[in-house]
């Protein structure tokens, strides 16, 4: 088996330099374990608030639990954690909930951020409302709003697969300090159906808000030839692209690491948004 300073990533600035970078680690082994994530439901009632650690898993860290009202009247829930002036918006992968991020709001919140996991429309414990899963828009923002009350300066959105194409739409509609995409498919219609508002090609040239691509090679849901046209298109004068080898996997599993509990990509993005202060 190879040992991961085989592993490499590229990384493609605003000019479209293309610059590989060695990442030196030290020795190969399994990925860090997932988190104790339930089977997601729609309700039409949201369930009781539970604490993610006892919902989700490790770590065993309280949070301060919310609930969101959206523009169009549906109650979410959501887990906030860490503070600082700079908050960032998790959104979730599909079908899934907040739970795949509980792990890494903890990363975030240990460098001195804010983070809100939450659980978007009709997934997990939120409410689904007559529309289903359309307008999710409104639940970013609900979480956005949220983050500003709870103290955030600057509030970035980050997601995963599902949510990252969500986080491209939603940063080019309600102005976020920055946008994560780790995955995010081009387009949600083929992927969920009631999504055929979320085209995160068609939103990226309304997209101003420094921007961090993520996707690895040969990834059955988000080729890498859909992701650089969406980093291409993007109008962000700041913007990166990284394109991580095949073993990275998709959406969420990019933050795992191999020989330590997060990866490289996950350190990479941490000081992305650190540097949002």
């Amino acid at each position: 088996m190879p040992s991961l300073s085989d592993r490499f990533w590229e990384l493609v600035p605003f000019t479209c330099a293309v610059v590989v970078l060695a990442l030196v680690l030290t020795a190969c082994g399994g990925q860090r374990p997932a988190a104790k994530t339930p089977a997601p439901t729609a309700t039409a009632k949201p369930a009781a608030l539970q604490q993610p650690a006892d919902r989700c898993g490790a770590p065993d860290k309280p949070a301060k639990l919310v609930t969101l009202r959206t523009s169009d009247g549906l109650k979410l829930d959501g887990a906030v954690v860490g503070d600082g002036d700079v908050g960032v918006l998790l959104l979730h992968e599909y079908p899934a909930d907040l739970c795949g991020w509980w792990p890494y709001a903890n990363y975030l919140a240990d460098r001195g951020m804010r983070a809100l996991a939450i659980d978007m429309r009709c997934l997990g414990e939120s409410e689904c409302g007559k529309r289903g899963k359309a307008a999710a828009i409104a639940d970013v923002r609900a979480g956005m709003d949220e983050l500003r009350r709870e103290g955030a300066k600057r509030v970035a959105i980050m997601g995963a697969s599902y949510g990252g194409a969500i986080a491209v739409v939603a940063g080019a509609k309600l102005h976020p300090a920055a946008v994560v995409d780790l995955s995010g498919e081009q387009s949600l219609q083929a992927l969920v159906p009631g999504y055929d508002d979320v085209d995160s090609l068609a939103a990226a040239p309304h997209l101003n808000a420094p921007a961090l691509f993520v996707v690895a090679r040969k990834d059955n849901y988000t080729p890498v030839a859909d992701m650089r046209r969406v980093y291409r298109a993007a109008g962000s004068r700041t913007k990166q692209l990284i394109v991580l080898p095949f073993e990275a996997g998709h959406g969420l599993s990019v933050l795992s690491g191999f020989s330590s509990e997060w990866s490289p990509t996950a350190t990479r993005i941490g000081r992305f948004l650190s540097a949002l202060r």
